[in-house]
């Protein structure tokens, strides 16, 4: 096999990213026709195709030598980017990029104060950060596109390492003046009157949420239908209906928004997996490291508060 040039993989992988050439030809502002000789390069150093030929407009399809070389790409790019970790952390850790995804249930209550505590420590650490459903995020960590996400549910895939996990017990968001406000547990049914925000069928827990009220035979008034956790939440708290939700990470018994969060006590309602995962045995730049033990750590401090109880009021 005779040498494969770093431009021919690139372009290579830019085709496989955008899924056909003349997307590639875009991004990269380069003529079809070149990165087309390029492949050819390509696939005459490595004695083989990697791309099937197939006619119309559909995405590129890799033959099975193409993902062999998706792999080494991937593989290349990730350890490039460990070394670099590497030399810089020779003189402390003061460079480095982190690619992090999680849902968007945790753009206000955790992550905010966490990447700002993390950034004034290092301050040559940036961050790269996806917004996006759980299924998404795993597959996205699988393909190495993501350093580590936090997922909710149960996102079964094998070659996810998790760092740390967590069952987060459901709620309901209830506003203030509600005529639930004051209760310190509720059932389904008592809910089943109030109209209700709900999540659509591209969130994994929609189907979670529909078996739970199915099998308590309720049928709720939606009010609201959203893919936005946030939305979903902050129309509760501003009055507009009930919602089910996990309370808060960073601060357990606090209450960030109007409303109280009551405890839902019934058999059919299920807590929500909590985890934080990496690729399994990828081998991870020095800045993420860092950046996943502080965060492990801080989620098992909130975790320890959580079970320790509210604090006690100051004697007088």
């Amino acid at each position: 096999m005779n040498a494969v040039s770093t431009t021919s993989l690139r372009y290579f992988a830019e085709v496989v990213r955008t899924g056909s050439l003349r997307a590639a030809s875009e991004t990269l502002f380069v003529a079809s026709s070149a990165i087309s000789r390029q492949l050819a390069m390509l696939e005459d150093a490595l004695g083989a195709p990697v791309l099937e030929r197939r006619q119309g407009r559909g995405k590129v399809k890799l033959t099975a030598a193409g993902e062999a070389l998706m792999r080494y790409y991937k593989n290349v790019g990730n350890e490039t980017r460990r070394l670099h970790s590497e030399i810089e952390s020779l003189q402390g850790l003061k460079r480095g990029a982190i690619n992090f995804g999680m849902p968007e249930s945790l753009v206000r209550d955790l992550m905010p104060r966490f990447l700002s505590k993390f950034a004034s420590r290092y301050p040559g650490i940036s961050f790269n950060v996806h917004v996006a459903g759980s299924p998404t995020l795993a597959k996205l960590v699988l393909e190495d596109e993501l350093d580590a996400c936090f997922t909710f549910g149960d996102v079964a895939m094998q070659d996810l390492s998790i760092l740390y996990s967590r069952l987060l017990p459901l709620f309901v968001l209830v506003p203030k003046g509600h005529p639930l406000e004051h209760y310190e547990t509720l059932r389904l049914s008592d809910c089943a009157e109030y109209s209700m925000s709900t999540l659509d069928t591209s969130l994994w827990a929609k189907q979670q949420y529909d078996e739970m009220l199915a099998k308590a035979k309720i049928r709720p008034r939606v009010a609201l239908e959203t893919n936005s956790y946030e939305l979903m939440r902050n129309v509760a708290a501003a009055g507009m209906c009930l919602t089910f939700t996990t309370r808060p990470l960073d601060d357990p018994f606090g209450n960030p928004r109007a409303g109280s969060y009551v405890p839902l006590k019934d058999p059919r309602a299920r807590p929500q997996r909590f985890a934080l995962s990496v690729h399994k045995g990828r081998n991870l730049p020095l800045a993420v490291e860092a950046f996943l033990s502080e965060l492990t750590a801080t989620l098992e401090d909130i975790e320890r508060r959580a079970k320790a109880g509210p604090p006690r009021a100051a004697a007088t």
